[in-house]
């Protein structure tokens, strides 16, 4: 018992010490470094995010749990973002004025919108030098046409410009010199936007100072142009998304053939005109290795004329596509195409990497029909997991005839990653019925068949077979195929949001 006691007491006790101490040690390795700064107090950490850039203040939350969300609160009150809107009534001199007599803070957002016929050039000029003195990084300017005198649009210039921006979104205004100062009548040269990422235009006038622009933002990555006078694309080294929706009037609808060797994602909403021989409205480099793509032409179109036009527009190797949204127009060419297999455009022959695709009808007959048999069946999207399909809103008149008698099964087993389908505008048509019924069969992986239509119970129309009619029966009754009256916000296509209505 003595020797015992004695190896319990003495050499026994010391390495279970040491035993102890080492693995303290271990678990102090494994907890990894304590952050010291997340001791500090929280206004002084929110004393350190008011040195950083909007976009570092928020990935700070990535630092501890202390840190999450503590950007949020950054500043006192009032928050650090800004709205003004200036009113009819209002007096927008009286307005800067109370702003430029008050304490200068740093904003992450400033919104200006004007509504007053009073505002004038060199108010303002003194609202963006305010934006710029409060070194904002998220411009929003939006001037109504009530608010230019003489009913011309007011000129927005770039100098002064915060050293923070970061995006820009401008309304109903002129793209001015980048270089006027109002104040002063004087030309200044801007200091290069260092931190401008995106720029967005909506029914703006475009001229040669968005090229001037862009040669002053080294980090541009995307530029929106909506229902703008023209459409004109610089050259630019880091553009990657590039947006023209309804842009143009008659001949002056142009995306001119721009250096983008960055290009990922290009989306395009236009008119064609009749009568009109001019090329297509935009050309893309050939060697852009593009992501995403969404082209709506609208308008008659003479399909033979747009063959080559087309295929000089896009670049030569869709391969890496995995987005893809195409309008009626633009199906029927694409068709056409591979139905003849032209070697003048071989890119839509080959989407093997396109994982989602949307196609945006206008009409619902046999000829559409085989057309989306057709592309679906040639264009080699063996990958495709998701389909969207955008029915025209036909339900006040008859579609018994549209599908004049014609069975085809053109479909082959080449969808067999697709899991879901999405359908707006189902109307439970001879057309509608066929294209989902031929889906069912041939999709062996499809999990989910969504069905947005104004009829959520089953509905017999002429000219509907009853065997397409028992296959969709049957899917709504296992769970495959589902029926709502409203759009789900959880299925949503890549590009919904691309060309809202605004």
């Amino acid at each position: 018992m003595a020797l015992e006691s004695e190896a319990d007491g003495e050499p026994g006790a010391k390495r279970r010490r040491e035993d102890d101490e080492q693995e303290d040690q271990h678990k102090e390795v494994a907890a990894g470094p304590v952050v010291r700064i997340s001791a500090l107090p929280d206004d002084v950490r929110r004393r350190i995010l008011t040195h950083l850039p909007l976009k570092d203040a928020i990935r700070s939350s990535a630092l501890a749990q202390r840190w999450r969300h503590l950007w949020k609160s950054r500043w006192a009150e009032p928050t650090s973002s800004l709205d003004v809107h200036v009113l009819p009534g209002d007096n927008p001199k009286k307005t800067i004025n109370s702003l430029e007599s008050a304490p200068r803070r740093r904003l992450d957002r400033f919104t200006f919108v004007s509504d007053n016929e009073l505002l004038g050039p060199k108010l303002l000029s003194r609202f963006m030098e305010y934006a710029a003195a409060c070194c904002v990084e998220d411009l929003d300017v939006e001037v109504s046409r009530r608010s230019c005198r003489d009913k011309r649009r007011l000129i927005f210039n770039f100098v002064p410009a915060s050293p923070l921006l970061t995006r820009l979104s401008l309304r109903n205004v002129i793209l001015g010199g980048a270089g006027l100062s109002c104040n002063d009548d004087v030309w200044l040269e801007p200091l290069p936007f260092d931190c401008l990422e995106v720029v967005r235009l909506h029914r703006v006038t475009i001229s040669i100072a968005l090229c001037r622009l862009m040669a002053l933002c080294p980090r541009v990555h995307t530029l929106d142009m909506r229902r703008c006078d023209r459409a004109f694309v610089p050259q630019s080294a880091t553009l990657r998304t590039v947006t023209v929706a309804e842009c143009g009037r008659d001949r002056e609808l142009k995306v001119h053939d721009a250096a983008l060797p960055n290009l990922r994602s290009f989306r395009f909403s236009g008119r064609f005109f009749v009568g009109r021989m001019d090329p297509f409205p935009f050309c893309l480099p050939k060697d852009a290795a593009l992501v995403d793509l969404y082209i709506c032409i609208a308008g008659e179109i003479q399909i033979p004329f747009f063959y080559s036009d087309l295929s000089r527009a896009l670049p030569v190797d869709l391969s890496g596509l995995t987005v893809l949204t195409i309008c009626s127009n633009v199906l029927e060419i694409a068709s056409s195409l591979l139905k003849e297999k032209c070697a003048t455009w071989p890119n839509v022959r080959n989407l093997q990497s396109l994982k989602e695709l949307q196609l945006i009808l206008s009409g619902t007959d046999t000829k559409t029909l085989y057309n989306i048999y057709l592309f679906l069946r040639a264009s080699h999207c063996h990958n495709l997991e998701r389909l969207f399909v955008q029915l025209p809103d036909i339900s006040n008149r008859c579609l018994e005839d549209l599908v004049q008698g014609v069975r085809f099964e053109p479909l082959e087993d080449g969808l067999g990653k697709l899991r879901m389908v999405k359908v707006m505008n189902f109307n439970w048509h001879k057309f509608e019925v066929q294209l989902v019924s031929s889906l069912l069969r041939k999709a062996s992986t499809l999990h989910k068949l969504l069905l947005v239509s104004p009829n959520v119970t089953l509905q017999h129309m002429p000219g509907v077979e009853e065997a397409d009619l028992s296959l969709l029966k049957e899917a709504l009754a296992n769970g495959r195929m589902i029926l709502r009256e409203s759009d789900d916000p959880a299925t949503q296509p890549f590009h919904s949001e691309v060309f809202i209505k605004v």
